[in-house]
């Protein structure tokens, strides 16, 4: 007997899973895959948006119609870190006989050196990856990495999935946009019913955004978002920021939510809707979070000394799937590996690029250089 676990958080399943589980039904010539939602996820940084309930629920809808699938709670019953190591120990000792497969994304293969026990969980099932569209993972450098460490390899599903995550669902519903392309009809209904992934500043907020602004905002939302576990933020506060940090763009001095707003002097007009923004947010949308004001206020601008939420704001801005200038891909490759460092070569660019063209520069930008410069120095 051949058994396929796939493990994950599932928040929320989504059409990659599917076939993900799909393939390896046929593939592995599996009589069973056992799709597993996780409780607590040892390796996710930050709670998850969906209840243990809700996942489970939604993983049943998503998996209820292909056959050979079945979906467990053992993970949430056991309760605690979902350590693989456990759930693998608990199926070899109920199907003592059996063929485990353990599946992977390309993503969790990088990291698999640093689960619990990782060579006695290859003791008992074999690992199972797949790739997904965009990821930048050669196969055969980490096989090679995988049989130096483990003596032992990996096998591959030939199938790419698309370039579709979990976070990215998450955005999406949290800026009302369409998620039948990912979504099967059951779940999409579940997650409506329930009100879930839902933030109601950020709903509030794509009233003031032209269709221009609110695709720029989704873009810089989903970069965001993407690092919000690695630095240690919380994605609900990260997706405030961000739905809300153009919230003044298109504002009128005269409109009725600036009313007592007084600008800051000589601010060039190009930044001064970042601290028309903070009023709004503030004093029209009742946000009290400090941090999550201080990215709205200083996004444009940067300042010395930013939280990390303050610098995933400017940056993402800066740097969303939408901009295309010279360099700004490796500003991209910088800002999954280092914020500080990422500051410090985006404003280098932005304050030549603001020389070059003879425009303004904001001192406060000009300091913010001069911060991380020296922080780099030291």
């Amino acid at each position: 007997m051949k058994i396929a676990i796939f493990g994950g958080t599932f928040d929320p399943v989504h059409a990659e899973h599917v076939n993900i589980v799909k393939a390896a039904l046929e593939q592995l010539e599996a009589d069973k895959v056992i799709v597993m939602p996780a409780a607590i996820p040892p390796h996710k940084q930050g709670k998850l948006l969906a209840g243990e309930q809700d996942r489970l629920n939604m993983a049943k809808l998503a998996f209820a119609g292909i056959r050979g699938c079945e979906v467990s709670s053992y993970e949430m019953n056991a309760g605690g870190p979902s350590y693989t190591v456990r759930t693998v120990q608990h199926f070899r000792q109920k199907y003592p006989q059996a063929q485990l497969y353990w599946l992977v994304g390309a993503d969790m293969l990088r990291d698999f050196y640093t689960w619990k026990e990782p060579e006695r969980i290859l003791e008992m099932a074999e690992l199972v990856a797949c790739s997904r569209a965009g990821e930048r993972v050669s196969f055969s450098a980490e096989q090679l990495r995988f049989l130096t460490k483990f003596r032992k390899g990996f096998r591959v599903l030939e199938y790419a999935g698309k370039d579709v995550s979990s976070t990215k669902i998450r955005v999406l519903c949290a800026f009302c946009e369409d998620l039948k392309p990912y979504l099967a009809e059951d779940v999409i209904a579940y997650i409506e019913s329930k009100g879930l992934y839902r933030i109601q500043r950020v709903r509030e907020a794509l009233a003031y955004l032209k269709p221009t602004r609110r695709k720029h905002t989704v873009r810089v939302a989903l970069m965001a978002a993407s690092v919000a576990g690695q630095y240690r933020l919380e994605e609900r506060t990260v997706l405030e920021a961000a739905g809300l940090h153009d919230i003044a763009k298109n504002l009128d001095a005269s409109a009725p939510e600036l009313a007592g707003f007084c600008p800051p002097q000589e601010v060039p007009a190009p930044v001064m809707h970042q601290y028309s923004g903070a009023y709004v947010a503030e004093h029209a949308l009742g946000v009290e979070d400090e941090d999550v004001l201080n990215a709205i206020r200083y996004h444009t601008s940067a300042r010395p000394n930013m939280s990390n939420l303050e610098k995933v704001i400017f940056l993402a801005d800066m740097l969303e799937a939408g901009r295309d200038f010279p360099h700004v891909e490796k500003l991209r490759e910088w800002f999954y590996r280092d914020l500080n460092e990422c500051m410090y070569r985006a404003l280098k660019y932005e304050l030549r690029y603001l020389k070059r063209e003879k425009r303004d520069i904001y001192p406060l930008t000009f300091r913010a250089y001069e911060y991380y410069k020296e922080l780099r120095r030291n």
